[in-house]
């Protein structure tokens, strides 16, 4: 089955995101959660995006490190675009950072979700590579090594919670840990207090009944957290249903399943000025116009114009 399963992905230029939805229903992640074997060799085939392979070994709990051999040409091509374009916002004076971040002010060195095709999903992944790799790295750092190589570092791992929040594109919004409250069977306020206050400890029973007369005789309840079972039994009939695609499903799950973190360290070579240009048009007009009027060499802006769009 294994041999199967591999030689069909391998072979199969036109895969799409109901596929994998297909590969990630709910009884086939039970088996995939038991299998490292097959898991590994399903993400070695380049033929599935980078994010997809990286949910199923962390589902699996294959926690090998990722190095830039994992990862298709035009998958690294993204990664190093983000790179270049938040050098750029360096080379302007600003916070070296691209994209979306979610680790606060002053933070540098950063590439963020780019969010330029809408809300995530597996089906996008397929055909778009920004949004592969925002479900790929989402929030990662960088740093330049003695041989002026950019390195890339990230974690790839989940919080046990509802999976990425509102980033993901569902037909029904998926709530969070639900509260319910739950009525006491056969206990009002009035028998509270009577527990609280027993008649031979009253010195005033009088005092007590006046007291009751004021309050209203509701139903004695308390807050029950939803439990995990109970959230990811909801997912599950909300993936079926179709309220929430694959992508969302598989990450809720991921975040329960959740164990050691995935490393992520990219050796994305070298970046050059025409790459800063090319990934950050503000760039490229910082350059041309010289709003700094820092003296910039004529031959470097009109090499910048030609990247303004």
């Amino acid at each position: 089955m294994i041999e199967k399963i591999t030689e069909y992905l391998g072979s199969n230029n036109e895969l799409t995101g109901s596929m994998v939805g297909f590969l990630l229903k709910p009884e086939n992640l039970e088996r995939l959660k038991n299998n490292k074997k097959l898991v590994k060799k399903l993400t070695k085939i380049k033929a599935l995006p980078s994010s997809v392979r990286l949910y199923l070994r962390n589902l699996a709990g294959v926690t090998d490190k990722i190095t830039e051999d994992f990862f298709s040409k035009s998958e690294l091509s993204e990664i190093k675009k983000r790179v270049a374009k938040a050098e750029a916002e360096g080379s302007m004076g600003n916070n070296a950072v691209s994209g979306l971040t979610t680790r606060g002010t002053g933070r540098t060195n950063i590439i963020g979700y780019e969010l330029d095709k809408g809300k995530l999903s597996f089906a996008k992944a397929f055909t778009d590579p920004a949004t592969n790799i925002d479900m790929t790295l989402g929030q990662a750092t960088f740093s330049k090594d003695d041989e002026g190589n950019f390195i890339v570092k990230d974690k790839h791992n989940f919080g046990a919670d509802v999976g990425g929040g509102t980033l993901y594109d569902n037909k029904e919004y998926f709530e969070g840990r639900k509260e319910n409250t739950k009525v006491i069977p056969h206990l009002d306020r009035n028998e509270r207090l009577d527990l609280d206050f027993p008649s031979k400890e009253r010195e005033d029973k009088e005092w007590l009944e006046s007291f009751k007369k004021m309050m209203p005789n509701e139903a004695e309840s308390y807050t029950q957290y939803e439990s995990d079972k109970q959230i990811l039994e909801r997912a599950k009939n909300a993936f079926e249903d179709g309220d929430i695609d694959a992508s969302k499903y598989a990450r809720i799950v991921a975040g329960f399943q959740q164990g050691e973190e995935i490393p992520v360290e990219l050796n994305l070579g070298t970046i050059t000025q025409e790459d800063k240009l090319e990934a950050n048009p503000n760039f490229a007009e910082y350059i041309a116009y010289d709003t700094e009027k820092v003296g910039i060499p004529t031959l470097i802006k009109n090499q910048a114009r030609k990247f303004i769009k």
